[in-house]
């Protein structure tokens, strides 16, 4: 339940020229059980590019597997970027860093875990993570790009120090959501479909809730919300069932349905 949630951190990520870093608060459900709750601020201006995010398991989540993380990512203007994330599940406590130099070669990983895992990962090659970005980029760069195109295309090489994979998102057009609340996304949210190709760092256990790529959509809805394109809502569709994230306030009150 806990990489399940996080994968909704990895791709949440108007004017074209800044997100404001104002909170916003997101429900993780699996159909009628609640896994989590998550809090992301997203800043973008006068060069420096920012994120917070924190995700802790509630409800359903709790009972399976009570956990915590928070994820930091700072764009320096000199060109550095750099991810700072911290996990605890359980007795088990984990820390990461990962820094992009800006000369462009491969980012460094520094990885602490209080416990070895009790599962192998698939090899990540060192030459992959070459020109990539962190889980948050495609979140900027597509919220500047609907403000321009109309339309939330891109290809992404994304590496966060243990799992490397491509992103490749295509427009599935406008749509309309029940919204309620005071900040809601307006009348159409645009649809982007979203592909994962993974090339290492993965889990090589097998389980209940394993699928392979082809039978997992994923659809990331983006709103106007205080005039910037924001993530609204979030879903997973596998065989064994749907998770969705939705925005809510941060009193959990659901704002999209």
């Amino acid at each position: 339940m806990r990489k399940a949630a996080w994968l909704f951190v990895a791709v949440f990520s108007g004017s074209t020229s800044a997100f404001d870093g104002q909170p916003l608060y997101y429900e993780i459900d699996w159909g009628p059980v609640t896994l989590a709750d998550v809090k992301v601020e997203l800043l973008d201006s006068q060069g420096v590019r920012s994120v917070t995010a924190d995700i802790q398991s509630r409800g359903a989540g709790a009972w399976f597997s009570d956990f915590r993380s928070t994820l930091e990512i700072l764009h320096s203007r000199d060109g550095i970027k750099l991810l700072n994330g911290k996990s605890t599940w359980g007795d088990t406590r984990s820390n990461i860093t990962v820094m992009w130099p800006a000369s462009g070669s491969m980012p460094t990983v520094d990885l602490y875990r209080s416990e070895p895992r009790d599962y192998e990962l698939t090899p990540v090659p060192e030459e992959s993570t070459l020109n990539t970005v962190d889980p948050f980029t495609p979140v900027f760069e597509i919220g500047r790009m609907l403000d321009n195109t109309e339309k939330c295309i891109g290809f992404y090489r994304i590496f966060d120090g243990v799992r490397r994979y491509d992103l490749k998102i295509q427009d599935g057009g406008l749509q309309t959501l029940e919204t309620k609340g005071p900040s809601n996304s307006g009348d159409f949210v645009r649809r982007c479909h979203i592909t994962v190709k993974r090339i290492g760092g993965f889990s090589t256990k097998k389980g209940w809730f394993r699928s392979t790529e082809s039978e997992i959509h994923r659809t990331l809805y983006l709103g106007r919300i205080r005039g910037y394109w924001l993530p609204v809502r979030f879903e997973i569709s596998a065989p064994l069932g749907k998770a969705v994230a939705r925005l809510s306030d941060k009193n959990h009150k659901r704002q999209v349905q």
